[in-house]
């Protein structure tokens, strides 16, 4: 079944070059009889996914115009170096119908084999967050019954000095301006 594919490159330097991944990607939409729609293509690392051809791909996606059903890309470690973003690449296209190829790890999830995939990777994800949120919530109770404080550092008023202003009959809104803080901040201190 014809089916339109992005395909997904990217090299870590710039004395590398794509030749061999899009010669892949292109093997694997001929084999199959799908239409190759783009190609992008990145040179850089592969710590984050803030990478302009995976933006620009993704933004594709968004919208997807050109009715694209597949992303091809040659080895996981293309699209991403951690699983959280790999997993949420993965999660994010299946939002969006769009299924995902990874050709050397015979990755497809076009398949039902690949279905069970997404859904173990859904799975695995949500349990990170879960974990996270919990590793978080703990830290942060620790953190309070050890006289932590949460927040933000409280700004230095001089809280003298803005009385006797107000004394003076200089508006709070002026006060604020001349101690170089916010109105709520001042309206608070004089309330503590």
């Amino acid at each position: 079944m014809l089916m339109n594919v992005y395909g997904y490159v990217r090299v870590s330097t710039r004395s590398q070059n794509y030749d061999e991944q899009v010669d892949q990607i292109k093997k694997y939409c001929k084999f199959k009889d799908h239409n190759l729609v783009f190609i992008y293509e990145d040179k850089a690392s592969g710590k984050d996914t803030n990478r302009p051809g995976f933006q620009t791909m993704m933004s594709a996606l968004e919208s997807n115009i050109q009715s694209v059903e597949i992303v091809v890309a040659v080895k996981l470690d293309r699209i991403g170096r951690t699983l959280l973003d790999l997993i949420n690449f993965s999660m994010w296209l299946k939002e969006r119908k769009v299924n995902l190829v990874i050709t050397q790890s015979n990755i497809d999830t076009t398949t039902s084999e690949g279905r069970m995939f997404f859904h173990n990777m859904g799975a695995f994800a949500e349990y990170e967050r879960e974990r996270i949120a919990e590793r978080t919530s703990e830290g942060r109770g620790r953190f309070v019954a050890n006289g932590g404080r949460l927040g933000r550092k409280s700004k230095p008023v001089n809280i003298d000095q803005a009385r006797r202003m107000i004394a003076e009959g200089i508006p709070k809104a002026e006060v604020a301006r001349r101690l170089k803080i916010d109105r709520s901040t001042l309206y608070k201190r004089l309330e503590e």
